[in-house]
C-alpha cells in the first residue's frame, strides 16, 4: 500500500481512523505539530511524519507483534499457542511444526444426562464404556476417563418443588429417583476402568418437569474446573456430551426468577455445583470462549429426535463433534473412535478481538 494512501483523505480526524487506513499509517500526536493545520495532516507515513518535524517518540504506529507461547514436550504441534497482533492490511507468518507422538496422553469425561428418559442408555453405558475404554487405548497408551451428571437446575419451573418430590422426583411411578442436579463431579479422570465401571453402576436416574435440560449449565463447570475433573495440561481434553433432550439457554433462567448472569467460573463444593439455582444458564459465547481458552474437545452423542436441534448450534462451538446416539446407546464405542479419529478434532480453533474501529486485530490460535 502507498504511503500517499495514508494522507490522501481529508476525512481522517483520529488517531484509529489513521491506523486503520493501513500498516505504513502513523499519526502524530505533538501538540505543537503543523499548528493551525487540519487534523488530517497528522495521518501520513512515520518517514514523512519525521519529515515535517514530528519527533518519533510523539508517533503512534503499532508493529505486528508475534508471541509463541512455550511448547509442551508431550504436544504433537508445535508451537501450540500463538497470539498474532496485526494492523488492518499487515501480514505476518509462523512456523508449525507437526511430529506423531508414539504415547499421546488423552482425558476422556463422560458427562451424562441421567434424567429419567436415559434409563436404557445408562444402564448400556455400563459395558459399553469399558469397551471404549479398550478400543481408545489403541490410539493412546496414556488414556484416562472421568464421569460427571447432570439433570437440570432444581428450581421451579424445571422440577416439581413439592418436598416429596425434591426426594424423589419419581414417586408417582413407585420408583425411588434420586434428587435432580444441576451437576455433579462424580469421578475425576483415571486410568482405572473398573473404577469408572463402578460408578457408573452406582448411578440412580433423576427427573423434571420441561423437556430442556441443564447441558450447557453442566458442561461450562466440567469445562472450567479444571483441577476438580483432573485435566492434565499435556493431554487431549474430550468432553463427551450424553442425552436426549435439548439444553436450555441463556435467559431461560429467567422463567425461574434467575437474573444473575453467569460469571464462566468453577462453582464446586464437594463435587456439587452449589451455584446452580443462582445464576442464569451461560450463553453460547460464553461456552465457546471456554472451550478454546481450557482446549478442550466436545463431543456430543445426542438422540435422533434432538439431533437437528444440536447440529444449528455447534458450528457456534470451536472443535465440536456431533454423533447420533442409537437406541440404549449401542453405537457409542464407535461414535466416539470414530470423532477422534476425523479430523474435526484437530482443527486450528482461533479467537478474533477487534477493536472499533478496527486499529489492531489480535488473533490467539489453538492448535
Amino acid at each position: 500500500m502507498s504511503e500517499d494512501h495514508c494522507a490522501s483523505s481529508a476525512l481522517v480526524s483520529t488517531c484509529p481512523e489513521c491506523l486503520s487506513r493501513g500498516p505504513a499509517c502513523a499519526w502524530c500526536y505533538q501538540e505543537d505539530f503543523l499548528d493551525g493545520a487540519h487534523a488530517s495532516q497528522r495521518c501520513d507515513s512515520a518517514a514523512n511524519l519525521l519529515r515535517k518535524g514530528c519527533s518519533e517518540n510523539m508517533m503512534a504506529n503499532p508493529q505486528v507483534r508475534v508471541e509463541v507461547n512455550a511448547t509442551l514436550s508431550s504436544s504433537q504441534v508445535a508451537p501450540r499457542d500463538v497470539s498474532l497482533h496485526l494492523r488492518p492490511g499487515a501480514e505476518s507468518s509462523f512456523v508449525v511444526e507437526v511430529q506423531q507422538l508414539e504415547r499421546y496422553p488423552v482425558d476422556l469425561y463422560y458427562l451424562v444426562d441421567v434424567s429419567a428418559s436415559m434409563q436404557d442408555n445408562l444402564d448400556r453405558l455400563k459395558s459399553v464404556g469399558v469397551a471404549l475404554s479398550h478400543s481408545m487405548r489403541e490410539y493412546s497408551s496414556d488414556f484416562r476417563v472421568g464421569f460427571g451428571s447432570f439433570v437440570d437446575k432444581p428450581v421451579s419451573p424445571y422440577i416439581n418443588v413439592h418436598p416429596s418430590k425434591i426426594q424423589n422426583p419419581c414417586s408417582d411411578y413407585e420408583v425411588q429417583c434420586r434428587p435432580a442436579h444441576g451437576f455433579i463431579h462424580v469421578l475425576r479422570v483415571t486410568e482405572n476402568v473398573t473404577e469408572l465401571t463402578r460408578v457408573i453402576d452406582q448411578q440412580r436416574i433423576s427427573g423434571n418437569m420441561d423437556t430442556p435440560e441443564g447441558t450447557f449449565d453442566a458442561m461450562l463447570q466440567a469445562v472450567v474446573c479444571q483441577k476438580d475433573i483432573g485435566w492434565r495440561p499435556e493431554a487431549k481434553h474430550l468432553l463427551l456430551v450424553m442425552t436426549d433432550q435439548p439444553s436450555h439457554l441463556a435467559l431461560d433462567s429467567k422463567l425461574a426468577g434467575i437474573v444473575v448472569p453467569h460469571d464462566g467460573k468453577c462453582h464446586l463444593e464437594g463435587n456439587t455445583y452449589v451455584q446452580t439455582a443462582n445464576m442464569e444458564h451461560p450463553t453460547i459465547g460464553q461456552l465457546a470462549e471456554k472451550l478454546l481458552e481450557n482446549n478442550i474437545y466436545s463431543i456430543f452423542a445426542v438422540d435422533q429426535v434432538q439431533y437437528k436441534w444440536y447440529e444449528d448450534l455447534v458450528d457456534l462451538l470451536p472443535g465440536t463433534y456431533l454423533g447420533r446416539l442409537l437406541p440404549k446407546a449401542s453405537n457409542l464405542k464407535d461414535l466416539v473412535v470414530e470423532a477422534y479419529k476425523v479430523g474435526e478434532l484437530y482443527s486450528i480453533r482461533a479467537l478474533l478481538v477487534y477493536s472499533e474501529p478496527p486499529v489492531l486485530l489480535a488473533w490467539s490460535l489453538h492448535l
